[in-house]
């Protein structure tokens, strides 16, 4: 898989350093109210959309700031699914947050906030589709690889982390009926482009998963593609019912 270049280790280190200084304990911080949008028609259990935001990204008012709340019911309305989002991991101490991208504690995590909404959201947990910004969407690849029993599936819009991808290598029978995503600009960052490239690469051909790839032409801004929220429940949609 390719890999994200880090930054020199002298930068690496300062990194930490500051980023040490600010954090917050999980359990002493505490956490923005997640955003839950369910579906105006069904009585349940829905299947779940959770998104994962980027670094220092989450917005409790949806996945992406500007967009109404009408926009967002009516994307849970077409899926018949509720869409989710929560904080990130981590607590930097100014009211952002960033993932650990270790998969175990992710995991574990977003399995605990997921519990929390079951029973008042309705949530069906064996059907739980990802889809992820930057950060977010490194963090969707580890988790729907390394838990295929848990994850249906992932969209990537431009990956991108602080560490090495930590998805999983080892081809499992639940792999072969995941589908995924994988969206970048074509001039954005390099490092970008070379994850979308290679999670797409992985996700086919080592782990044999329904894969669509597409770097949009002449895009440079670090960003969504400019379609989502036109396809987005047809992309959501395919993960949601990939084991039908």
């Amino acid at each position: 898989m390719a890999r994200l270049p880090l930054p020199p280790a002298s930068l690496r280190l300062l990194l930490c350093l500051f980023l040490g200084a600010f954090a917050i304990p999980n359990a002493l911080a505490e956490k923005a109210e997640p955003f839950v949008f369910v579906p105006s028609k069904g009585e349940g259990p829905f299947p779940v959309a959770l998104w994962l935001h980027g670094y220092r990204g989450y917005s409790p008012s949806g996945y992406f700031p500007g967009e109404s709340a009408e926009a967002m019911q009516k994307h849970a309305d077409a899926l018949g699914a509720v869409i989710v989002g929560f904080p990130a991991t981590t607590e930097l101490g100014d009211d952002t947050q960033q993932w650990s991208e270790e998969p175990v504690a992710d995991h574990a995590y977003v399995q605990e906030r997921l519990r929390s909404l079951k029973t008042p959201a309705k949530l069906d947990l064996n059907r739980v589709g990802l889809f992820g910004f930057s950060q977010g969407a490194m963090v969707a690849a580890a988790l729907a690889t390394v838990y295929p029993e848990n994850y249906l599936g992932a969209i990537l819009m431009s990956p991108g982390g602080m560490s090495n991808p930590k998805g999983s290598n080892i081809k499992l029978p639940l792999h072969a009926k995941q589908v995924y995503y994988c969206f970048c600009g074509a001039a954005e960052q390099e490092g970008n482009v070379m994850l979308t490239k290679g999670y797409a690469e992985h996700f086919e051909k080592v782990l044999g998963a329904k894969v669509t790839l597409k770097l949009y032409e002449g895009v440079s801004k670090h960003t969504r593609p400019a379609d989502f929220m036109e396809k987005f429940p047809e992309w959501m949609g395919a993960i949601l019912k990939s084991r039908e």
